[in-house]
């Protein structure tokens, strides 16, 4: 044992001493009062704060902490085991109190270092957390610090998780929270080691976790997440019973039983309704009333679009206590709620609309009343300035010095989201405040932030030509903003050099192509100026060129287009012929991605698992009857926006291939429920085929969407999409007549 060890046990012992004599004598020592509660009461109520969190009924978990912590303040192990009760409640300010309170007399007691990491676990920095947690584990190697120890590793480090896990002795690793982590690991291994038998594997330990501890609630409902994700209802029905049976008063088992059912195909719609009121009143029978409660039920109340019952419960929330956690809750769903409306708007009326101009005006007004409230934390600013900026950027004309506060503002706060913080918000203060050297040392001082963030997201890359595409894109990104705003500044030779830096490492970006042809064409006016013809053709030579090589590089809306076409009108003095021109280089850029697609055929094609999957109308589709066919297969979802986009496009490339007996083109959903995909197919008057994913998705460790397989007629995967195609129909095609014309080949 360490000399921290056995100090820590030493002022433990004397504590133990203090109480007993309390309770037996009195008073002890300094004469000091006694305490109210003997040694055996406080064991208890230890025990029954385990209890709290072995049933997730954390709010009334709470309320007996807020009571044992004033009955008996010294006493560290029984303020952590608090801090976890606090830890259900999201309420990192108070779980920091507690650790305060430990560390203040002992800066090195286990507990108070333990609820400090879950402080900084609650507040999204699992590094901080594992590495404090860390200490606490070394001090004293007890089930409670290795559960937390592996839970704030396993955000931040999958590896060392795994690695710390089997470092682990039995005992230690038959204890059920080390258990659930094993589980969880094991479906994160899925994923990470892009290994679907991991999964199997994560089953298996929940199966095993249930089985040791059946009075344990996770046991049941992470069972029950895994019955209803692969639709069986009756195995889901019974878990979440035995679940309720347990823990009938825990908030959290309670919100997955009324969203599954909510969601789910297990009631008639009629029958829907009543069925989660009654189990809102068995809550609230059982649970105490807290805000947590009245929180989670509002929040339910809106999935079902009860507004008006959910607003009565937010306006008591905030009645309670203004500057509480709960009321911030309440406050950003107001947020959220304007922050919908203008791109539902947006989606109904336009970006040019009346409406959504006067949107924007209600954005703007939401986010500054947001940021007036007495807020509990920070931690939502960062979201609210994102809303902010956007609705100040879509402004016109936009408001400069207030845009630039704006920014100001979400990089002081905002981090999850270093593609906007670093990226999409300097360019604005580039293009539209004069601050573009401010928004240069923006984005430098953010090229850290956005290196990690890539590096989180390495495991979602099937191949290092993948991510090293990634890789390039984004730094050349970085490299073009700052060249942007020395141009925009006035150092158009800084600006240039930067630029061209930006494009050699990745010279397919199109918004490097753009602004370099910007600076081309404002090099060509100096020249103009200065009275030079030759240089001002090589500069518009060059600005051509720039565009040329950006147009068509994307879908939606591209700068060089646009910037070609006012090139042109400038050297031809009109738009005469332009539409031949463009036409022409359109046939550059179709021949020119048909290589590249053509090119990006799987190296070492291989099989697919196999499948028996439903239609909508319940009719099964067998792998095996796509023996001797292309097939094309299709994972999307409804609530996957980049799958919706492409969706018109996909309808059009099932119907080119529809009766052609040599080509099978299905897609897989990965929606919760049949109601939902067929609303969607009716609303869009789409009719393509739609098999329904029964866990397939997650055995065969699709992990992007949209994904597209292109089979041969023998069953190998030739070539892969992931992502959004930038004219699907077309580029589709392009793979399956490949095949064809393979298979076809003596």
């Amino acid at each position: 044992m360490s000399d921290r060890s056995r100090h820590s046990a030493l002022r433990v012992g004397l504590l133990l001493l203090f109480v007993s004599c309390g309770a037996s004598l009195g008073a002890c020592g300094d004469g000091g009062p006694a305490p109210d509660y003997t040694v055996e009461e406080l064991e208890a109520a230890k025990a029954q704060l385990r209890d709290h969190a072995r049933l997730r009924t954390f709010e009334a978990g709470k309320l007996f902490g807020d009571e044992w912590v004033a009955r008996a303040p010294d006493d560290a192990e029984l303020r952590g085991l608090y801090a976890y009760q606090l830890v259900g409640w999201g309420l990192s300010n108070e779980i920091r109190e507690q650790a305060d309170a430990i560390l203040a007399d002992d800066p090195d007691n286990p507990w108070g270092l333990y609820a400090r990491a879950y402080a900084h676990l609650v507040d999204g920095d699992a590094k901080l957390a594992h590495e404090t947690v860390r200490e606490a584990w070394e001090a004293s190697p007890q089930p409670e610090f290795a559960f937390l120890y592996l839970r704030a590793l396993a955000s931040s480090d999958f590896e060392a998780a795994r690695a710390f896990l089997e470092s682990l002795d039995e005992e230690i690793r038959a204890w059920p929270e080390v258990l659930r982590m094993q589980a969880e690991l094991e479906s994160a291994a899925s994923y990470e080691l892009d290994d679907p038998t991991w999964a199997d594997s994560s089953r298996a330990t929940w199966a095993e976790f249930k089985e040791q501890f059946p009075n344990h609630v996770l046991g049941h409902t992470r069972l029950a997440n895994e019955a209803y994700n692969a639709r069986r209802m009756d195995e889901w029905t019974q878990l979440m019973e035995a679940a309720l049976e347990l823990a009938p008063g825990s908030l959290e088992v309670r919100s997955q039983h009324w969203r599954g059912l909510w969601m789910s195909e297990l009631l008639p719609s009629e029958e829907r309704l009543p069925a989660v009121e009654a189990s809102m009143a068995a809550y609230r029978e059982a649970s105490p009333e807290t805000v947590e409660g009245m929180q989670g039920v509002a929040s339910m109340y809106r999935q079902m679009e009860d507004e008006e019952r959910a607003a009565e419960l937010e306006a008591r929330i905030v009645e309670s206590d203004p500057g509480s956690y709960h009321a911030s809750l309440v406050y950003m769903e107001e947020m959220r709620r304007v922050s919908r409306e203008l791109y539902e708007i947006r989606e109904e009326h336009g970006a040019d609309s009346p409406e959504y101009r006067a949107q924007l005006e209600v954005v703007r007004d939401a986010a500054y009343g947001f940021l007036e409230r007495p807020l509990y934390n920070d931690r939502f600013k960062g979201g609210v300035y994102i809303d902010l900026f956007r609705a100040l950027e879509a402004t016109d004309p936009v408001p400069a010095e207030e845009l630039a506060e704006a920014i100001r503002g979400l990089v002081k706060y905002e981090r999850l989201n270093p593609h906007i913080t670093f990226g999409d918000a300097p360019l604005a203060m580039i293009d539209h405040t004069p601050y573009a050297l401010e928004a240069a040392d923006i984005v430098r001082e953010g090229t850290h932030h956005t290196l990690e963030n890539l590096r989180d997201v390495r495991s979602f890359f099937d191949t290092e030509g993948e991510w090293d595409q990634m890789l390039r894109g984004t730094l050349s990104g970085i490299y073009d903003r700052i060249g942007w705003a020395y141009f925009k500044a006035g150092r158009t030779e800084d600006g240039r050099h930067t630029l061209e830096r930006a494009l050699a490492i990745a010279e397919r970006n199109r918004d490097v192509r753009y602004h370099l042809g910007q600076l081309y064409e404002h090099l060509a006016d100096e020249a103009e100026e200065e009275g030079d013809a030759e240089a001002v053709t090589e500069w518009l030579d060059q600005a051509e060129d720039s565009y040329i090589a950006g147009f068509g590089a994307s879908r939606g809306e591209n700068p060089n287009e646009t910037a070609l076409e006012a090139l042109y009108e400038r050297r031809n003095g009109g738009r005469e012929g332009i539409e031949e021109y463009l036409a022409t280089l359109d046939e550059r850029d179709r021949i020119r991605r048909r290589e590249r697609i053509l090119e990006s055929r799987v190296e070492a094609a291989g099989t697919y698992e196999p499948f028996q999957l439903a239609r909508l109308d319940g009719e099964m589709v067998d792998s095996a009857d796509l023996e001797g066919k292309i097939a094309v297969l299709h994972f999307w979802g409804t609530w996957c926006g980049p799958c919706i986009v492409e969706m018109p496009e996909y309808q059009k490339f099932d119907e080119r291939y529809r009766d052609d007996a040599e080509v099978a083109v299905l897609s897989i959903s990965n929606d919760r429920a049949n109601d939902i995909i067929d609303e969607y197919l009716a609303k869009n008057d789409f009719d393509f085929t739609v098999l329904v994913d029964e866990g397939y998705v997650e055995r065969v460790g699709v992990n992007a969407w949209p994904t597209t397989w292109f089979v041969d007629r023998d069953g190998y995967v030739q070539f892969v999409k992931i992502g959004t195609a930038l004219k699907l129909d077309e580029e589709f095609s392009w793979r399956v007549e490949a095949i064809r014309e393979e298979s076809s080949s003596p």
